[in-house]
């Protein structure tokens, strides 16, 4: 990924770089001057990054899907909880929690459409 910096020297330098986790992967220096690239070349990463995924639908996609799918799941795993207590307040408060798991996931589903 090529990663461009203009220091506060007024010095513009350039490079690429394969980011580890989003980030660099080590400390940059103007030089020039000296002074610490570091920091704007992860804000240069990481807006190249969420510009390259904005540009790509399939990943958001597959990010609802995921959400989606994890919220059932909870809610289900909620009922089934509920279904094994014996009584009382608690199963009260899982039942509202899977509730609120299947209204998160269709909420979710439809928000996004």
């Amino acid at each position: 990924m090529p990663v461009k910096i203009q220091c506060g020297c007024g010095q513009r330098y350039a490079f690429d770089i394969e980011p580890v986790c989003g980030r660099m992967p080590g400390r940059i220096a103007c030089p020039i001057c000296g002074m610490d690239g570091t920091r704007v070349a992860n804000e240069i990463i990481a807006f190249n990054l969420a510009a390259e995924m904005s540009r790509n639908d399939d990943g958001k996609q597959v990010v609802m899907t995921c959400a989606v799918i994890g919220c059932m799941i909870a809610g289900l795993a909620g009922i089934i909880k509920a279904v094994n207590m014996a009584g009382g307040f608690d199963v009260l408060l899982c039942l509202l929690g899977a509730t609120a798991a299947f209204g998160m996931a269709l909420c979710v589903y439809f928000w996004k459409r």
